[in-house]
This record gives structure tokens, C-alpha cells and sequence, in this order.
């Protein structure tokens, strides 16, 4: 008999307390990495990363709620979000600290994270300040390049049109703060960027505190302009 083995990759649903989540997974027996697409986008902007980072670790990617199969909420509580997004983790058993990376935005949802649960390491790619985090969703969208992508991952980037997502996501990140209950672990933080950053003042990330790479590629999607030196820049967080 010809043994049948399992898909690279499973997609599951998981009930937390704010709502329902979408995910795919990557089951391996490395460390776990759980990807967080920027808003306005899905967990298949992930795929080439995550199908790369499989020998080595257990990859996890979600779809924000509002977003591909996440259902949306009345509104998107950065805290609410990150503690969902634990209970998640928590309920695959998987006993080792993850590296939670985020993109664009949602960097600061990956970097609050590691600030409330014990984080290995947090890593933004392309991070955007939330403070005055724009609303008018073309030019959201046009910030972010997405013309400048590999053509072969363009495909892979849907993008949602809705401006009350935007603005919901928007209204809760500009006042998105540290944990005041550290959790007692320190995580090691990598900031990528496809282009130098304009300066510590516009992107928190340049602090000292983070490790920096610029990749120097076009947009803001590092991870898939330049997805070689991603993964491996990773894999020297796990």
C-alpha cells in the first residue's frame, strides 16, 4: 500500500473569545513562527515564507478578523487581538515560546505580543507607525507598493477595499501601548525593511534596541522580495 502523507499545508478555525480565526499551519517540530499579515491583507501573502521556514520550524499563519476566513467584529482592540491570538498558540501545544513576526502595521500587534506573553523573538517587516496610521484606503494600499512585487507573488497578495476595516483597525493601533504585566521574558527583536527607514522618530523600530537589516528592494514586502535572505535571517532567531 502506498503511504499517503499529510499536506504541507492544513487550514483550521479556532473559536476564541473575541470571535473566530482562520489559520494555516505548517506542522513541524521546530519552534514555532506565527506570521501576521498587515491590514487590508490575508495569511497567503505568507505562503512562500512559511513553506520555505517549514524544515525548520512550525509555522503559523492568520488571518486577522475582518480579513480571508476571520470573521469581522464591532471593533479590533489591539489587546483583545494579542490575547486571542495566545489562546490560539496555547491551544496547539506546541511547549516552546514562538517568534511572532508582523508586517506593516500589524508590527505593533506582533511587537505588544511579546510585551504580554513569553515571546523568543518579535520581528517587524516594513513596520508603519501607527500613531498616524492613514485611513483612505488607496492611499494605504499605494504605500505599500504592491505594484513593486515579484510578479510571481502577486497573486498571492489580496488585498480587502473596505474603508471601515481600515479605520477600525486604525482607530485601535493609534493608541496601542506596552503591557504594563511584562511577561517576564525578553525577546530578541529584528526590525526588516525593504529601504532605509526615515528615522527613529517615524519608525519606533530603529531604536537601538532592535537588530536592523534593510534588504534594499523594491516595496514594502520584504519578506517576499527578498525571501532567501528572509528565511534566513530568521532562522537565526530560532
Amino acid at each position: 500500500m502506498t503511504e499517503i502523507l499529510p499536506p504541507l499545508r492544513t487550514t483550521h478555525r479556532f473559536d476564541a473569545a473575541g470571535g473566530r480565526w482562520c489559520f494555516d499551519l505548517w506542522a513541524g517540530t521546530g519552534r514555532p513562527v506565527v506570521l501576521i499579515p498587515a491590514v487590508l491583507f490575508d495569511r497567503t501573502c505568507w505562503w512562500p515564507a512559511a513553506a520555505d521556514l517549514r524544515p525548520y520550524a512550525t509555522v503559523v499563519a492568520v488571518d486577522l478578523p475582518g480579513h480571508g476566513g476571520s470573521p469581522g467584529r464591532d471593533h479590533y482592540d489591539p489587546g483583545d487581538l494579542v490575547d486571542d491570538l495566545a489562546t490560539l498558540i496555547a491551544s496547539l501545544q506546541l511547549r516552546r515560546a514562538p517568534v511572532v513576526v508582523g508586517h506593516g502595521p500589524s508590527a505593533a500587534l506582533a511587537a505588544l505580543f511579546a510585551a504580554r506573553y513569553a515571546t523568543h523573538a518579535v520581528v517587524a517587516v516594513d513596520p508603519i507607525p501607527t500613531e498616524g496610521l492613514c485611513v483612505d484606503v488607496d492611499t494605504y494600499l499605494r504605500d505599500l507598493q504592491i505594484t513593486e512585487l515579484p510578479e510571481q507573488y502577486r497573486g498571492l497578495v489580496r488585498t480587502s477595499t473596505d474603508p471601515r476595516l481600515l479605520s477600525g483597525y486604525a482607530a485601535g493601533l493609534r493608541h496601542c501601548r506596552p503591557a504594563t504585566t511584562p511577561s517576564g521574558v525578553t525577546a530578541a527583536r529584528l526590525a526588516v525593511y525593504s529601504r532605509p527607514p526615515f528615522g527613529p522618530e517615524t519608525h519606533p523600530q530603529a531604536a537601538d534596541r532592535w537588530r536592523q537589516e534593510i534588504y534594499d528592494v523594491p516595496g514594502r514586502f520584504a519578506a517576499l522580495a527578498a525571501g532567501r535572505r528572509f528565511i534566513t535571517d530568521l532562522r537565526t532567531l530560532l
